[in-house]
């Protein structure tokens, strides 16, 4: 058996292959070659992790959407008004996400935005919608089912949007905010957003209902 020391004038072709790949993984080769390597697999985990918009942390907390859709882009950039998209949301009991056509709308013409890897989520929307398939979107801010909750009542009141979902406009990808209330109703135990304490904590400010039918029935 050779070794990386094995003079090459001694070796026939196929050892003398041998040799240089002994020689290839003997440092400092060696330490540069899977540093290198581990460099290049830590990037490409990276960039898959922070997305095309690179996420901040917070943003990584909430759900992977089928689309790569960014609030900032849309509301902060180019000032579309929350209402354009979510149409029933000073009307309804429900928001609403977009429908299809509202968003292909728009990106029938534009398919291509400023962001590197655009097209290949706005091509995901003319697929969905080419297939007469709605948009997959998980929800974030959901309240159980005993609860009604009628968003046109809350809009019509005067309430942005931001004091429920946060900066949504700053939000390359929607989370779940944080804002935990201490009430001294409830002997001061925190109440987290959406949870009951932390909307009767809204509605006592507001001089609001709080009777339980309001919410419950």
């Amino acid at each position: 058996m050779f070794t990386a020391e094995d003079p090459p004038e001694s070796l026939t072709p196929t050892r003398r292959k041998g040799y240089l790949c002994a020689r290839l993984m003997r440092t400092p080769a060696r330490i540069f070659i899977f540093s290198t390597l581990g460099l290049g697999l830590a990037l490409l985990v990276t960039a898959t992790a922070t997305g095309i918009y690179g996420y901040t942390d917070a943003e990584l907390a909430g759900p992977e959407q089928p689309i790569a859709f960014s609030h900032q882009v849309h509301a902060t950039k180019l000032g579309i008004e929350c209402l354009y998209c979510h149409t029933a949301a000073d009307r309804s009991q429900h928001a609403t996400v977009p429908a299809v056509s509202i968003c292909v709308g728009c990106h029938q013409w534009v398919k291509k935005g400023e962001t590197e890897g655009s097209a290949e989520e706005i091509a995901k929307i003319l697929d969905y919608h080419q297939k007469g398939e709605s948009i997959p979107w998980i929800r974030i801010h959901n309240l159980p089912e005993y609860v009604q909750f009628r968003h046109h009542r809350h809009v019509r009141a005067g309430v942005e949007c931001q004091e429920c979902h946060g900066p949504v406009e700053t939000m390359n990808r929607v989370y779940m905010t944080k804002d935990t209330k201490l009430r001294p109703h409830s002997l001061w135990l925190p109440a987290a957003k959406l949870e009951m304490g932390w909307c009767i904590d809204c509605h006592q400010k507001r001089e609001a209902t709080t009777d339980c039918v309001a919410c419950h029935y």
